[in-house]
Parts: structure tokens; C-alpha cells; sequence
């Protein structure tokens, strides 16, 4: 169906369906890794957001009858879509919470933690480390084509979870805690290497106190500490590229689970 026939079949209460479309779309943008960003322009997010409505309404409309209910229940759908839009969104979202989350513990194990910047993704004081890391994240993330698992999402999602069907009940928090413990999960594994690295580089500066106490670890510990930062950092960037990657690869299998939460066929 091209967009001539679309227009040619319009039903008067098609501008309904499109908003509700267009609310989930919307819900998904504001939320989804690197539209969210405050640095992109509202223009940009609406432009966006109204160029994937247009590309999804033709799907949704073939395969859906028009929007029926009343302008109240009409008004729930579109706070509902909204949520449904966002709940898609931050669950890629996530991925890179879990690389914040990493970066803040690496930085401070290894001394980088009193070093904070602004991280343009969330605009939150991230350590530098953290920012340098989500940088790479961000382009693991186009590398992987991640956006278009997104898209893919956005459009499964009308087939798994019809207009106004959002179900947000104890059965979805249930999945969407599981689903945030996974990122936790993912957080500490990135960060693993660090961790490790750095109670080992604190218990050998230990060790040196203890057989030359003249040695002043005031004055050359930090360094030292910075130093063995530097090239953990350096070790684990091939161990860092490959998880992330990995946890960008698995996304595309993880929102069919998310959207069967929503819709309750799960």
C-alpha cells in the first residue's frame, strides 16, 4: 500500500489512530538513546518523531481498523501510547546507564573519579572515564546498527501491543525490574576489570609500604595509581567493545520479550 492509495482510502477518524501512532513514536524518541539528549534540538525530536508516524501509520492502518473509542478513553490511549513509546526507548536506554554505571565505578577504583565532566547523552556528572566510555558505546552503537533494531521494535511493537492496549500491570514491572537487573549486571561486568585491577595496584602499593617505609606513597601512590588506570584502560578496550556489542546484538532479541510484557502475552 503506497502513500496515494493511503490517502485515497482515508477514513475521518484516521487523524485519531495517527495521533495515538505518533504519541508512541513520540514516546519512544524523547527516551532512546542519543535523541534523548538535551543537546538535540525539540525541532529535531518533533521532525523525527513525525517522519517515523508517517512511515508507520500505512503498516498500522492496514493492518488495524480505526481508532473507535470515546474522546476520554482517547486521551487515557495517548498517555498510555506515550508510556508504551518510552518503556521501548529506555530499554535500549539502559545499555548505556549500565556504561555510566561502569564508568563511575572504574573511576573511582583507579583515581579518575575526581575528574567529573558532563555527559551530553544525560547531561548527569559522569567521570571522564564514563564519558570517554560512552563515547565508544555510542559508537559500538551505530556500528552494530542498533538504530534499526529500534525501528524494528517500534513497528513490531503495534503488532504485539495493539493502540490503547498497553497493559502497565505487576506483570510488567516484574519484567522491566528483571530486565534493569540484567544492565546492573552488565554495569559490573565493564567495570570487572577495573575493579580487579584496582585492588590488586592498592594491595602491591601496600606490600610496598610495608618493605620500604621510607618510600613516600603519599606523594608517588596517586600517580602510580593513575598510572596502572591508564593502562588497564588501554587492556580492557577490546574486553569493553566486545560486551557492549554483544549487549547491542542481544537488544533486538530482548524487545520481543518487552513487548509481550506490555501486551500480556508473556
Amino acid at each position: 500500500m503506497n502513500l496515494l492509495q493511503t490517502l485515497a482510502g482515508w477514513n475521518p477518524r484516521d487523524p485519531v489512530t495517527f495521533m495515538l501512532i505518533l504519541s508512541r513514536v513520540s514516546g519512544m524518541v524523547v527516551s532512546m538513546p542519543i535523541l534523548s539528549s538535551r543537546a538535540i534540538p525539540v525541532k529535531i525530536k518533533a521532525l523525527v518523531s513525525m517522519a517515523l508516524a508517517f512511515l508507520m501509520f500505512p503498516l498500522v492502518r492496514r493492518d488495524m481498523t480505526p481508532y473507535q473509542g470515546a474522546f476520554s478513553s482517547w486521551l487515557i490511549g495517548l498517555f498510555s501510547e506515550f508510556a508504551t513509546g518510552i518503556a521501548i526507548g529506555f530499554s535500549a536506554y539502559l545499555i548505556f546507564s549500565a556504561v555510566a554505571l561502569a564508568g563511575e565505578m572504574a573511576g573511582v577504583q583507579v583515581g579518575f573519579g575526581i575528574v567529573d565532566v558532563i555527559n551530553p547523552l544525560g547531561l548527569a556528572e559522569v567521570p571522564l572515564l564514563g564519558t570517554f566510555q560512552n563515547s565508544v558505546a555510542f559508537l559500538v552503537f551505530l556500528a552494530t546498527n542498533a538504530q534499526y533494531a529500534m525501528i524494528w521494535g517500534l513497528a513490531e511493537s503495534f503488532r504485539w501491543v495493539p493502540l490503547g492496549g498497553g497493559n502497565f500491570g505487576p506483570f510488567f514491572f516484574e519484567g522491566y525490574l528483571s530486565l534493569f537487573g540484567r544492565f546492573v549486571e552488565l554495569g559490573f561486568v565493564l567495570a570487572s576489570p577495573f575493579l580487579v585491577g584496582g585492588i590488586v595496584l592498592n594491595l602491591v602499593m601496600g606490600f610496598l609500604s610495608k618493605m620500604m617505609p621510607q618510600l613516600n606513597l603519599l606523594t608517588l601512590g596517586f600517580p602510580l595509581l593513575l598510572l596502572g588506570g591508564l593502562v588497564l584502560f588501554m587492556a580492557s578496550l577490546p574486553f569493553f567493545g566486545s560486551v557492549v556489542e554483544h549487549a547491542f546484538s542481544r537488544m533486538e532479541s530482548n524487545l520481543p520479550d518487552l513487548l509481550k510484557l506490555l501486551g500480556s502475552h508473556g
